[in-house]
């Protein structure tokens, strides 16, 4: 099952929340559609932009009830526009998984470096390195897309705001990453392994790729 937020505040990751735990609740109501039909221990989420710090938001506040979370494009901390308690400080994840995605041309919202004078998690580099070790990581920069590629539909042909090829780079291994997170695909899982993943021989698509998978 696929839930999509449609509130104009995801940022928060309280509608994400509020919309897993909807489910687990629902999966034990007899007078739900969903009564033992859902697997309330397999849930992940992925956010693009506003949704990818959601998406954390979500991660953290869940204490375990949300497995795993992509960020795609998530923002650097000088574009949080919020309060200080609700800025995206990923050293707060202690529990589920994490694959940070970004695009090459995305060099303002999302830097996949940074300038080593800046101060606090401005680059998705940063922001990997802030999650404890102890947590799964993953992080890589897809190259040629901007902030918006993910949004095509699926190219850029009808995209409603400027982008360079659409969703297509997107597809393949953050499928993958799901299938290893939440179905314990093993084939997929070898994607992602430090160093040996396939993920790491994708240099025509990916750069800058990290991973503590063992």
């Amino acid at each position: 099952m696929i839930v999509a937020t449609q509130d104009g505040n995801t940022n928060l990751g309280q509608t994400i929340f509020d919309a897993a735990n909807f489910l687990v609740n629902a999966n034990s109501d007899p007078q739900s559609i969903f009564v033992n039909k859902l697997k309330i221990d397999q849930i992940g989420a992925i956010g693009h932009s506003q949704g990818a710090s959601g998406a954390i938001h979500a991660l953290i506040k869940s204490g375990g009830s949300i497995k795993t979370v992509i960020p795609i494009e998530l923002p650097a901390q000088q574009f949080c526009f919020c309060s200080p308690n609700d800025v995206i400080d990923t050293s707060k994840i202690t529990q589920g998984s994490v694959f940070f995605v970004d695009g090459s041309l995305d060099l303002l919202v999302s830097p996949p470096t940074q300038d080593p004078s800046a101060v606090g998690l401005q680059s998705i580099a940063a922001f990997y390195n802030a999650v404890p070790n102890s947590v799964r990581k993953l992080k890589g920069t897809l190259i040629g897309p901007n902030h918006n590629d993910v949004t095509g539909q699926p190219s850029c042909a009808t995209a409603q705001v400027p982008c360079v090829d659409g969703v297509y780079g997107y597809l393949g291994y953050l499928t993958a990453w799901m299938m290893d997170q939440l179905q314990g695909d093993n084939f997929a899982h070898g994607a992602f392994v430090q160093g040996s993943g396939e993920i790491f021989t994708e240099t025509k698509n990916w750069e800058l790729v990290e991973s503590n998978i063992p």
